[in-house]
């Protein structure tokens, strides 16, 4: 028997990425006891030609049924249809390409996929575009900017018909300039650079201001927030937001409570560490990211503090990890899912008239109250 090549695979419902790490050792001749037997003719791959004798409709008739023109009645999809499952006709999507100039498939380029918020996001997209018959190709970039370039040049060389980005940063000149020259359909997620680019976004000012007024009314001044580097839309936004909420509360900013650098885990480990180590420790912690969350909890336990009779904690996006953790986290929520939703009919209103108009939205976000805040201690 062979051996089959190793593989690692990654796979996201129909959409699956897999690299062959070393080559198939060479199969050996088959026995004269493994020959197959066929007791009749090989049968013969059906045409175009095929269905339409069958339906008797025209050859062009079967490709309009088989591209879903607008223009074909029921009566005759169904004649189509019936004709294609009695053959067992199979379209080839190569030739389809060709002639369509579509390759029928989308893109999605995000920093981690296995990360819970972003795989609802892709999931929502891939039901989506299912149902128009799209392929869905997802990567992860890993928050790097080379890979996140070399990733986009990738899937515009294979020609897929749109691509969704979640940018490492929005102040690389080189990869802005990439995206506004680019001739395939691009949706930001969560971005806001280039401008003329679609886009779907998070209000994360507004529920940064909800988790900072909390705080506030609970009697918290000291409040210190850990979050990736401020060249991205949520980190910008999620700035604003706790800046204006001190502000308008009268409460001086103290710049060593904002940590700004990373999403992974090991960051909000070590400066959360670095806070609750200190004699004039912050009273509340906001994790800036669905990552950095578990790192903060982390370094709340290893410190050997308490939620929330030490430490009030909230978490900047919603996640398993805040609901199960006990107690619960409260977290600021918004709907991901339909992010992929929009993002998908963007790409495809784009597809279909390639002249459409900006398309942006912008989802609200609300602050979930749980069990992870108390009232600032006193020290």
């Amino acid at each position: 028997m062979s051996k089959k090549p190793k593989t690692a695979a990654i796979s996201v419902r129909n959409a699956a990425i897999r690299v062959v790490t070393r080559p198939p050792d060479p199969v050996p001749s088959a026995t004269r006891q493994d020959q197959p037997h066929h007791s009749g003719p090989q049968r013969e791959t059906s045409t175009l030609k095929d269905v339409a004798r069958v339906a008797g409709v025209s050859v062009g008739t079967v490709s309009r049924v088989i591209n879903h023109h607008p223009r074909v009645t029921e009566t005759m999809k169904r004649r189509v249809d019936t004709a294609i499952a009695a053959l067992g006709f199979q379209p080839d999507p190569i030739a389809q390409s060709m002639r369509s100039g579509q390759t029928n498939s989308f893109a999605c380029v995000v920093r981690d996929f296995t990360v819970p918020l972003l795989s609802t996001f892709v999931d929502a997209m891939q039901n989506e575009v299912d149902a128009q018959e799209f392929c869905l190709f997802v990567a992860s970039s890993y928050h790097d900017l080379t890979r996140e370039i070399s990733l986009f040049n990738k899937f515009s060389r294979r020609r897929v018909d749109g691509i969704v980005i979640a940018t490492s940063t929005e102040t690389d000149h080189k990869l802005l300039e990439l995206l506004e020259k680019s001739t395939t359909p691009i949706v930001l997620l969560d971005r806001k650079l280039p401008e003329r680019l679609d886009a779907v976004l998070v209000d994360h000012r507004a529920g940064m201001r909800q988790a900072l007024d909390y705080l506030i009314r609970l009697g918290h001044a000291r409040i210190a927030i850990i979050s990736g580097q401020d060249s991205v839309h949520p980190v910008q936004e999620r700035l604003l937001g706790y800046r204006e909420a001190l502000q308008a509360n009268g409460i001086a900013i103290d710049p060593d409570l904002i940590r700004l650098g990373s999403f992974g885990v090991d960051f909000g480990y070590s400066e959360a560490m670095q806070l609750l180590g200190v004699s004039n420790a912050p009273t509340a912690i906001i994790a800036g990211g669905t990552s950095l969350l578990p790192g903060v909890l982390r370094a709340v336990r290893d410190r050997r503090l308490r939620v929330p009779d030490d430490v009030s904690i909230i978490g900047s996006a919603d996640s398993e990890l805040a609901l199960l953790h006990s107690p619960a986290v409260t977290a600021i929520h918004w709907e991901h899912g339909q992010l992929g939703v929009a993002a998908a009919r963007f790409l495809l209103n784009r597809l279909r008239a390639p002249g459409h108009r900006l398309q942006r939205m912008i989802f609200p976000s609300n602050l979930i109250i749980r069990d992870s805040c108390g009232p600032a201690p006193r020290r």
